[in-house]
Parts: structure tokens; sequence; C-alpha cells
């Protein structure tokens, strides 16, 4: 019996027949966790006795993206906005992380102003640290 991980949950216990299915209709794929009694962790299923003469289906959609120089996100750019506005998130925005931008925004007007300071610090740590936009594709 077998045990997958979906969405952060665990599922299971199903046979291998099951599992088989499971694979054949892409709900799991060979990087998805899965134990059975006997092994010490959750694997990817790639590395268990489940995979052998499976055919490798299309990498996941959470692959690494190729990095597409014409759509790439200036770095310049992106620092500069961190720099003078990044108490507001507008750097975050412009790069699509639109979460962190929104609650840097709400710090700094929910607090008038004063929060701002941190989050200013927050977005040059971020122009420091940060090499590639929401999308995964690094800053030209």
């Amino acid at each position: 019996m077998w045990y997958y991980e979906q969405n952060g949950n665990r599922v299971g216990p199903v046979d291998d027949a099951t599992m088989r299915g499971l694979i054949a209709n892409r709900t799991i794929t060979i990087d998805t966790l899965v134990w059975t009694n006997g092994m010490a962790n959750w694997t990817p299923l790639q590395q268990t006795q489940l995979a052998a003469g499976l055919p490798v289906p299309p990498p996941s959609l959470y692959a690494t993206p190729q990095v597409n120089h014409g759509t790439a996100k200036d770095r310049v750019a992106y620092v500069l906005l961190a720099v003078f506005f990044g108490h507001l998130g507008i750097h975050n925005f412009f790069a699509g992380y639109n979460s962190r931008a929104v609650t840097q925004l709400l710090i700094c007007l929910l607090t008038c102003g004063i929060g701002g300071i941190g989050t200013w610090v927050w977005a040059i740590i971020e122009a420091c640290t940060v090499e590639q936009d929401a999308n995964g594709v690094r800053f030209k």
C-alpha cells in the first residue's frame, strides 16, 4: 500500500494498480513524493520501484522556466524603484511580486508612513538579493 503527497496533504493508502492509474491520468507525476512500508523517508516516485518501466511524462508545469531575454525586466530599474519607492513596494509590483508589494504598501499606509522606514529597509535588502522576477526570469 502506498501514500502520496498532494497539495501538502498525505493521501492513501492506495494499491500499486491505483498508483499506476494516478500516474497514467497525470494526477501524480514522477516528482510526486510517495511512501510505503519499508521506506525511511518520503521519496520522489521516480526513485521507487513504481517508476520502473513507466514512460517519462512531460516536465512539470513547475519546472524551472526557460529564460527569455526578450521579456526580462531591467535590474537597474528594479534597484532604482526599490531605493526611491521601496517603502511603497513599487519595485515588487514591477517584478510581479504582488503580494509582497501590497504588504509593503499597506504597512506604509496603515502606519501613516512610519512603517515606511521598515519597508524601505526591506526594499533595500530585496534590491541587493533578488535576481529574478516572479516568473523566474532573471533580470537583465
